[in-house]
């Protein structure tokens, strides 16, 4: 067969050279058995090596230098070194056994007995880059492991999300309006098609039912990319003026870049928040940032004591819109207009844990218990610590402390001035000395009055503190704390250290976070209930007094439709006339006339006078029913605010202040400074950053103008080395000044 092969290869080569024609001529008359090419690469085999050069020798086997000797060779030498390359084996064999091996021989070797080659890890050159000290803020988060706690649960929401029906129903859904779009992105036509604007501030509930969730960016992100996304949403603060997203494109939000390890602009942030608002996970983010912060601050500072205090307080969000939304008194504006309202929780220390979002002006009697039970739900020792809440002015309503009795919680609040009568007030004890302040404080009890009962004939009874102080004011504290567990003194002291400890820290947030200003919404109309009512009940009262007003109105109609044609001719009177020098200019009869149809009027509007006069009361009653009915007469529709991107916002902010906190604790020795004051002085500091294969050491540039303010720094540095920071990246953060 071999020879055969040959046999056939040479006749064909020697009937092509014994030809007259072209070697192409030929190939294109005649069947050769192969190809043009092949003809001349077997010409070169015959020339070179002969007849012999066209045998197959495949079958023969192929011959390898791979004995076993250089095998064993081979193992031993990967063994003691698995970092070996594999030109240096190759080099390594030919010195040892004088022969030379192929490349592939000895990856296909290092391949079969497992040994593959692998490189060793690249020692990373340093590298520097510009840094700050916002730095600091982005250490502290990760040293405290909130940023976990964020992507663990948009993590979580995710997987619960593939698994649900709508996922799998509207993966199919093909893209709305596809000849508007270039390449699958928005234009501007797009953008300007009535069934876009229509649907772009829609409430997240009518718009999530179509959402393809499959076409979202976040359902393809590792948890890696997640914490960076989050990490830049935390620290807007620190490079924007408002905390908004949108201007993140500013100069200043270029120091993205070292804080979060990206420089994002703008829309990458806000597509990124607009995943985050369809996820629907606000609810579950208020819950997991207050369960989080709550154990963090109880494991840092674990003090064993039978109370523990939560403040309540409130924060009103101006809502600029010229559609109705419910509404409520916003107090840094000093107006009542649209608003939504946050009501925080705040432990003793004035940390922000958990808040709530209310639609226009929210009632904090209303709320707190709930707002409480709710919060508690996460404590481990539920039973072994009496919880209580100090509320303000806003929250002392008989019906707020009626809701407190039997529910195993406390309460303390003050009065106002109009609620203190000396009659009210019984079982006066003797005065006492405020132990922390100047001031007499007698213990007594006091009944008050539910003026939301309709009888209003409900009497409370409750414990007082009367704090009569050295400047000759007086304040009346009302709490259902037993004299047994608390003494005055101690219940004073309690309310009063609200401002120090909470007011003034939230005051400061906010207006250093912004978290006072709604970051966005969308709206749903909705029937306002409250003013369906009112206007019934208004209706209601204008059509009894009408009736009771039958005969007198039916008078005054009389009166009014003979007045129709007197208002008519009196006006054609007037455009006859011209007024020079604040004088009518008429002829006699034209004046003489206007004169008696005027007075004929007034006889008109004096007997009209008369009638309204013999039903005072009634009359001036239905003008005010009628005048408050024309008032809200089309108002019994409300647009409700969607608030799910602003409380996701709201998470952020409120894990930065407490950030803030932490860093004011731990490592400057619990000095009071404003958030402002943090931002101005000490993380907007420049420095520059060396980054190693393990390390990143950032040095902070001194301001000259505050040298005291830098000494303190330097040993703020100290502790921050001290608690081992380490990035996204997996670099232990150091700090230096």
């Amino acid at each position: 067969m071999k020879e055969e092969r040959v046999q056939k290869i040479l006749c064909a080569i020697h009937k092509i050279r014994a030809s007259n024609l072209s070697v192409n001529t030929y190939f294109n008359m005649h069947d050769v058995p192969f190809s043009r090419g092949q003809y001349y690469t077997y010409c070169k085999i015959v020339k070179k090596y002969g007849e012999e050069g066209l045998r197959d020798k495949r079958e023969d086997g192929n011959y390898t230098k791979l004995t076993q000797k250089i095998k064993d060779y081979m193992i031993f030498t990967v063994n003691h070194d698995p970092y070996i390359s594999t030109r240096e084996l190759r080099c390594s064999i030919q010195e040892e056994f004088a022969t030379a091996i192929s490349k592939s021989s000895v990856n296909n070797f290092r391949k079969a007995t497992g040994f593959i080659s692998t490189r060793p890890e690249k020692r990373k050159a340093s590298e520097v880059q510009r840094s700050g000290g916002g730095e600091m803020m982005t250490g502290l988060a990760f040293f405290a492991g909130i940023l976990d706690v964020l992507t663990k649960t948009i993590g979580e929401r995710v997987d619960e999300l593939r698994q649900s029906e709508s996922f799998l129903k509207n993966q199919e859904r093909p893209k709305d309006h596809p000849d508007f779009r270039v390449q699958g992105k928005f234009t501007k036509d797009y953008n300007q098609l009535k069934s876009v604007r229509d649907n772009r501030f829609k409430s997240i509930d009518e718009k999530i039912s179509d959402k393809n969730y499959a076409s979202m960016n976040i359902f393809r992100m590792s948890e890696h990319v997640i914490s960076r996304y989050n990490l830049a949403l935390l620290c807007l603060p620190l490079v924007t003026s408002n905390g908004r997203s949108s201007r993140v494109n500013r100069v200043r939000g270029n120091d993205l870049a070292f804080l979060c390890g990206c420089n994002y602009k703008d829309a990458t942030l806000d597509k990124y928040l607009r995943e985050l608002k369809y996820l629907k996970i606000s609810e579950k983010f208020v819950t997991e940032t207050a369960k989080f912060w709550m154990r963090f601050w109880k494991e840092r500072y674990d003090e064993e004591t039978f109370f523990v205090c939560y403040y309540l307080d409130g924060n009103t969000k101006a809502l600029w819109s010229s559609d109705r939304h419910y509404k409520g008194k916003v107090t840094m504006l000093g107006r009542v207009m649209n608003c939504v309202e946050n009501v925080f929780i705040h432990d003793g220390k004035g940390h922000p844990l958990y808040f709530q979002t209310f639609q226009g002006h929210a009632d904090l009697g209303k709320h707190a218990l709930r707002m409480l039970t709710e919060l508690t739900k996460h404590w481990d020792d539920q039973i072994s610590v009496k919880r209580i809440l100090v509320l303000d002015g806003a929250g002392n309503g008989v019906k707020t402390m009626r809701a407190f009795h039997g529910s195993g919680e406390y309460f303390i609040t003050i009065l106002d001035k109009n609620q203190v009568k000396e009659r009210r007030f019984k079982h006066i004890g003797t005065g006492g000395k405020y132990p922390f302040g100047e001031a007499t404080l007698f213990d007594c009890q006091i009944e008050l009055r539910d003026s939301s009962e309709k009888q209003k004939h409900y009497l409370y009874e409750s414990r007082a503190v009367i704090v009569r102080w050295g400047n000759g004011r007086e304040s009346v504290l009302v709490t259902n704390i037993p004299c047994e567990l608390l003494e005055a003194g101690e219940i004073t002291k309690s309310y009063f250290d609200r401002w120090p400890m909470q007011e003034k820290q939230f005051r400061d947030a906010k207006s250093g976070l912004n978290i006072h200003r709604i970051v966005g919404y969308g709206k749903k109309s909705e029937q306002y209930e409250k003013m369906i009512e009112h206007c019934k009940s208004l209706r209601e009262t204008i059509r009894h007094l009408k009736l009771r007003l039958k005969e007198p109105l039916r008078e005054i109609e009389h009166i009014e439709q003979e007045l129709v044609p007197l208002y008519g001719k009196e006006r054609a009177l007037r455009e006859k006339s011209t007024i020079e020098s604040g004088t009518r200019i008429l002829d006699d009869d034209s004046l003489c006339e206007l004169k008696q149809c005027e007075r004929h009027i007034n006889r008109c509007l004096r007997k009209k006078q008369t009638i309204e006069n013999q039903h005072k009361d009634d009359f001036k009653n239905l003008k005010k029913h009628l005048k408050e009915e024309e008032r809200i007469r089309l108002k019994d529709n409300v647009y409700k605010i969607d608030t799910e991107l602003d409380q996701i916002m709201t998470c952020f902010k409120l894990s930065f202040a407490n950030l803030c906190s932490l860093f004011l604790s731990e490592c400057m020795n619990h000095e009071k400074f404003e958030i402002v004051t943090l931002f101005e002085s000490i993380f907007s500091l420049d420095g520059n950053a060396v980054i190693t294969d393990k390390d990143k050491i950032i040095t902070l540039s001194k301001n000259p103008k505050e040298p005291e303010l830098m000494k303190k720094l330097e040993e703020v540095t100290v502790k921050l080395n001290g608690m081992k920071m380490i990035n996204l990246d997996g670099l232990q953060m150091q700090f230096c000044i």
